[in-house]
């Protein structure tokens, strides 16, 4: 707007009718400017101010020291600053020289290896093995050239989790499949949506279970009769009869002629 120069005042000496004009106009532009950027909270205490240096210098003491607090502020910022497992490793690196950069306009110019000695301080826990790597090593990092070889590890480092995860699902796979077709009925239509057996899986051998029958097959060999089996025949039921009673009778006629024997003195037969 051309009117920054109101800042400093109506310079000394004599001024013409038309040059002081003039500044009171610069001046009422800048104040105007200045009014218009402040916020609702602080603004009615600068609506009293004459002219537009008075109430710059006013602007001036109260958030002028605002450059020191942001100084302390990076600075806090850049010794805090952890890097973690879930982010990428060269985009954190550049922060922390974002950081650094930053430090620079407020006239704190870091060393480059100060900077990349912090960049290796600050590597998360799963990198401790390559950050210890790193101390071993007898020369100096600059940043860039440490950031290079960060990304170079990190490309590695990610090649190397998508080949384990690239086997680690075939056989996964590879597992599952034969699990599946070791189990897979060979129709696989049996079931309809409703779950109902669709009549179309039938098991690959059938049993028959023959039914006892209370039949016997054959002939009696005693009489010829079909209807039953020698040992129900009534012929040989009559014929056990009728040796049993034959028996029976020549036990008792022998018993009685002994009898007889023995009393007439005689002896037995």
């Amino acid at each position: 707007m051309s009117c920054y120069n109101a800042i400093c005042g109506l310079p000394e000496g004599n001024h013409t009718p038309a040059e002081e004009e003039a500044f009171q106009k610069l001046d009422t532009t800048f104040k105007a400017a200045l009014i218009s950027i402040l916020g609702d909270n602080i603004v009615d205490s600068y609506l009293s101010f004459n002219n537009c240096k008075d109430m710059w210098d006013a602007l001036e003491r109260k958030f002028g020291v605002s450059d020191a607090g942001s100084e302390l502020y990076v600075m806090k910022q850049f010794y805090d600053y952890k890097m973690v497992e879930d982010r990428p490793i060269v985009e954190q690196a550049h922060e922390i020289q974002s950081l650094a950069k930053e430090l620079e306009h407020f006239t704190c110019v870091l060393p480059d290896k100060f900077v990349a000695g912090g960049i290796i301080a600050k590597l998360p826990p799963s990198w401790r093995h390559f950050a210890t790597s790193l101390k071993h090593k007898r020369q100096e990092f600059s940043v860039t050239n440490l950031i290079g070889t960060l990304d170079v590890e990190e490309k590695a480092r990610a090649k190397d989790t998508r080949a384990r995860d690239t086997e680690g699902g075939s056989s996964a796979n590879f597992v599952q499949k034969n699990n599946s077709q070791s189990h897979k009925p060979k129709n696989k239509n049996r079931f309809d949506g409703k779950l109902k057996f669709d009549g179309k899986y039938k098991p690959s051998q059938s049993i028959n279970f023959k039914r006892k029958s209370d039949k016997k097959e054959g002939v009696c060999h005693v009489c010829g009769d079909p209807e039953h089996w020698a040992p129900s025949c009534p012929k040989c039921f009559d014929k056990r009869q009728h040796g049993k009673g034959g028996k029976t009778a020549n036990v008792v006629i022998a018993d009685t002629e002994m009898k007889e024997a023995r009393s007439q003195g005689l002896p037995p037969c």
